[in-house]
């Protein structure tokens, strides 16, 4: 019996060691993944950022906002198309392995060309027509083949994804962005200018396609047993089509409300009698200058999305309605209070930010900055309140919000732009009617997730975070901060305020910073 015993435990004692062994594996492997893919990001983050910085002194004011109406179209189909790309393939990969890459890629490439064709089908309506300039039809046609690429390329990269080839991913990212940088600085560089950029960007997409494609070499050209097909295409269409469409809706609004005032605004301007199309677009550039900037509140707090996602989902799959709540209103507090200090900055020295990266005349749109940056935090309040009834599987509900912001800041951005002249204002009066419709949005969310899961941003907490944000903005934009150095000291000094506001008004009290310390100190 004793010998049978010790036997039976030699037979099964490999088998532990052996799980054990690829458990620890597999956290090495999911940690080093973080770690490469979170460091692919921040390169994409400063690539992307230097770019306008070089663009605005090699296209100047025309230039560039004749460039930044074609980025917002096309970034507007591709963010659209991305967001859902990577999890969906990723989702798709892990449950069918190389059949479902393959079938997988004949869907992505159907609709890369559908969307890539419609651009160049409409281009004469949405460029000479929609928005009344008969340089952005060619432009347009360009852009086409970015959308194309796209659609491919963020599904390879979900099958990357999908089976846990962090490093390739990681590595295609970082080339990206290399790529795009480089050839989208050089060819305007050249006579082209706004032709050559966009050029750079396509010719950038076409070649990461490429690379992308040879990562997936073997697995595509490896022959699949009949027997290893599984459902049929259609069927599988059906199915992916169930998970990823509904994403494309969402994704659709937000971009919309995201980037398409720009759009609206030189719609609008350009259809005036006796209007100077160059002084529209110069418009247009800087406008597009200040997005870059008013979008640092919603892109930082992206990370907070990440978080509730799966938190929210795991305790509403569960039915602790108490622990959502709790959970959406610390989200949402530790959001409100990073948003302030971010907002505080911006809206103390909103000149001096924009003089950090851009020569005049891109820093004429300070004011501009002020209440664009506000309507983005507004944003970001709201995207942190979708993703929470998204994760609790309520999509149609999240995209019903998302249209109706989407509603009122057209409308907002519409009856400001009609009350204003051709000239500087209407960059403030295009930003106010954001702020109108992000603000509109952000009630109707709040009243969604309140109703819903029983908790929200507290109105305490949010007067307070007003009040210490304009008090500490107040005194930074009293004193004076020259030069570049000058508004890295006051943006410090400003925060510094703001936090100690934060103290004397409770709320934030000493026994939270000894809980922040002692996190701290344990990393």
């Amino acid at each position: 019996m004793i010998h049978r015993a010790v036997a039976t435990y030699r037979e099964n004692e490999p088998d532990e060691t052996e799980a054990s062994a690829k458990a620890e594996a597999t956290a090495r492997e999911s940690t080093r993944g973080v770690a490469v893919i979170a460091a692919a990001k921040a390169w994409f983050m400063v690539t992307g950022f230097a770019q306008p910085i070089v663009l605005t002194r090699l296209l100047l004011g025309e230039g560039y906002g004749l460039y930044a109406v074609v980025l917002n179209v096309i970034s507007i189909l591709n963010n659209v198309v991305v967001a859902g790309s990577i999890q969906a393939m990723s989702h798709a990969v892990t449950d069918g392995g190389v059949t479902a890459l393959r079938k997988g890629l004949l869907i992505h490439a159907a609709l890369g060309l559908s969307l890539a064709g419609a651009l160049l089908a409409g281009a004469d309506l949405l460029g000479a027509g929609v928005l009344h300039d008969a340089r952005l039809p060619p432009l347009l046609r360009i852009g086409a083949v970015i959308v194309a690429d796209y659609s491919v390329y963020a599904a390879l990269v979900g099958a990357l994804n999908g089976r846990r080839r962090f490093r390739a991913q990681a590595g295609l990212d970082i080339t990206f962005a290399t790529l795009r940088t480089g050839l989208i600085l050089g060819l305007a560089a050249t006579p082209l200018r706004v032709t050559g950029a966009i050029t750079g960007f396509a010719i950038a997409s076409v070649l990461i396609l490429l690379a992308a494609l040879a990562l997936h070499r073997d697995d595509l050209r490896a022959p699949v047993a009949p027997a290893a097909g599984g459902v049929s295409t259609g069927v599988f269409a059906r199915s992916y089509a169930r998970f990823f469409a509904p994403v494309l809706v969402y994704q659709l609004a937000l971009n919309l409300v995201l980037q398409a005032d720009l759009l609206v605004m030189k719609a609008v301007l350009s259809r005036r009698e006796g209007v100077d199309e160059a002084a529209i677009n110069t418009l247009a550039g800087v406008y597009k200058a200040v997005q870059n900037f008013a979008f640092l509140p919603y892109q930082l707090l992206l990370a907070v999305t990440f978080v509730v996602f799966p938190v929210v989902s795991k305790s509403t799959l569960e039915g602790d309605r108490e622990a959502t709540a709790g959970f959406v209103r610390g989200a949402l507090r530790f959001s409100a209070l990073a948003l302030g200090a971010m907002l505080a900055v911006l809206g103390a020295m909103p000149g001096g930010v924009l003089r950090l990266a851009y020569r005049p005349p891109f820093d004429l749109g300070a004011p501009v900055l002020r209440w664009l940056s506000l309507a983005q935090g507004a944003f970001a309040l709201s995207v942190i309140g979708t993703t929470i009834v998204l994760a609790a599987g309520r999509t149609a509900a999240a995209s019903a919000l998302m249209a109706a912001m989407l509603a009122a800041v057209f409308a907002g951005n519409v009856v400001g732009l009609a009350l204003s002249p051709a000239d500087l204002s209407a960059l403030t009066h295009t930003a106010l009617g954001t702020l109108f419709g992000c603000l509109v949005g952000l009630v109707l969310v709040g009243a969604y997730v309140r109703r819903t899961f029983g908790a929200f941003l507290s109105l305490t907490t949010a007067a307070r975070v007003a009040a210490c944000g304009v008090g500490a903005a107040a005194v930074g934009a009293w004193v004076p901060w020259p030069g570049k150095v000058g508004t890295l000291a006051g943006a410090a000094v400003v925060g510094l305020i703001y936090v100690a506001l934060l103290v004397v008004t409770r709320e934030v009290t000493p026994s939270e910073f000894a809980r922040i310390r002692r996190v701290l100190r344990r990393r």
